[in-house]
């Protein structure tokens, strides 16, 4: 019988880079801690007065028994708590979890409200009160509404969902029992600890390669986070591997695999759309053969109609930056501007601009047009469309600009880079290969 597989630890390098950037753009202190509310980064827009408390042995440990109460209360809520400490402030928790192992949570707030809105405490009040300089401290934090916490734990809420999967994928698999430190320096980035996962013996049976990665599960996990670019990513390694230099029946195996793929998926999330789906894929097969880029479009529209059927089964009140990066990946082709993005999202500009980065580790301008210019390679290498048309089709305003920015990403001009990729498949199978069967492209 394999070994069940572990929990994974969250990285606390990417999660310090989101904590930073999310506390940059709204002010509000945030860390993350682990199931005993240790904190795993470093601390994060911290008032002065939390410092002052945490410089306290017996107090920090009521801040992180507060903090281990918060993330807990969470997970059992399933949704974002706001709470008040025990030393009188407000603060909102989001629990880290892997698949269903609690392993940590993110705290943010530190601020003071009106009594009519101060929620009730989580623990018994810490007597700190009559120390001078701890009240002169508490009266420097700031006063926000209700309604502002609440929004940012929204927007946090959305960012969690977002980078949950890049924690996860640059994250080492646990091996060995952590060891406890000895060292009181908060600011020190421990590893999360972990709560074991519960596994039925079915799981512990499948095989190793199995475990390792299921298409049908990433996919199914992406469409449950509303995550449309993760779902995509995986439709594009299937197909990657079906229209491999090769027979044809193997593309016509690799699609109609993927079509199952997503089949499944939907039966999870989406089960009302299923038998209506699956008619959609027939009439698709019907088409006969398709190049690379067609079956890619074919497949992204399935992923999208489970998506949009899911998310109509689970409304949400406000957009979020999820909600932004799916129209991207939905419609590569649009160059849509930062201040059109911040529209769409009721945000200013540079309230996106540095969310955005933190999220995903570039400007938003460089990520739309990173997304263009993949899409251009899948539309160069799998079909016989005239560079010009592919340009117009990605909305660039000139087929020169078009070449100097792909130029700049891949080192190749648009032609140049389509001469690649068909002389690298003539090399694989020792004659041209016809435009309906190019080849392996991430797109």
């Amino acid at each position: 019988m394999s070994q069940p597989r572990m929990p994974r630890r969250p990285n606390p390098e990417e999660l310090q880079r989101v904590l930073e950037g999310f506390s940059g753009a709204t002010g509000l202190a945030t860390v993350a801690v682990d199931t005993q509310g240790v904190p795993v980064t470093q601390l994060c827009a911290f008032t002065e007065f939390c410092r002052a408390m945490r410089s306290d042995p017996l107090r920090s440990k009521a801040c992180h028994g507060c903090d281990a109460h918060g993330g807990l209360q969470a997970l059992l809520e399933g949704t974002p708590q706001i709470y008040r400490c025990h030393a009188g402030l407000v603060d909102f928790s989001i629990p880290l979890t892997d698949g269903d192992a609690y392993v940590g949570a993110i705290l943010c707030g530190q601020v003071r409200m009106s009594e009519r809105e101060m929620p009730e405490p989580l623990l018994a009040q810490s007597d700190w009160h009559g120390d001078p300089h701890l009240e002169e401290l508490y009266e420097q934090v700031p006063v926000v509404s209700r309604r502002r916490l609440e929004a940012a734990a929204a927007t946090l809420l959305g960012l969690h969902n977002i980078v949950d999967l890049a924690l996860h994928n640059t994250a080492a698999a646990r091996k060995d029992p952590i060891e406890e430190s000895d060292r009181g320096d908060e600011s020190a980035k421990r590893t999360l600890s972990l709560v074991p996962q519960a596994r039925s013996a079915a799981a512990d049976e499948r095989a190793p390669e199995v475990q390792r990665h299921n298409p049908t599960e990433v996919i199914t996990a992406a469409i449950r986070r509303e995550d449309l670019q993760s779902a995509f990513l995986e439709a594009v390694t299937v197909l990657d591997a079906a229209y491999a230099p090769g027979v044809l029946d193997q593309t016509r195996e690799g699609r109609a695999r993927l079509d199952e793929m997503i089949l499944a998926a939907a039966k999870v999330c989406s089960p009302r759309i299923v038998i209506h789906l699956r008619q959609l894929m027939v009439q698709e097969r019907q088409r006969g053969d398709v190049d690379r880029y067609e079956a890619q479009l074919a497949a992204e529209r399935f992923i999208c109609m489970v998506l949009d059927e899911y998310q109509r089964q689970h409304p949400r009140r406000h957009r979020e930056i999820g909600d932004l990066l799916n129209d991207i990946a939905r419609h590569p082709e649009q160059a849509i501007s930062l201040t059109e993005a911040a529209n769409s999202l009721h945000w200013s500009p540079g309230h996106l601009s540095k969310l955005f980065k933190s999220v995903t580790g570039c400007t938003f301008v460089s990520y739309v047009t990173g997304r263009r210019v993949e899409r251009a390679k899948l539309m160069l290498a799998s079909t016989q469309m005239p560079v010009q048309k592919i340009s117009a089709e990605l909305d660039f305003s000139q087929v020169n600009y078009f070449s100097r920015v792909f130029r700049a990403s891949t080192g190749m001009s648009p032609s140049e880079y389509r001469r690649h990729c068909l002389s690298r498949e003539e090399r694989h199978t020792g004659a041209a290969v016809p435009g309906s069967n190019k080849g392996r492209l991430r797109a």
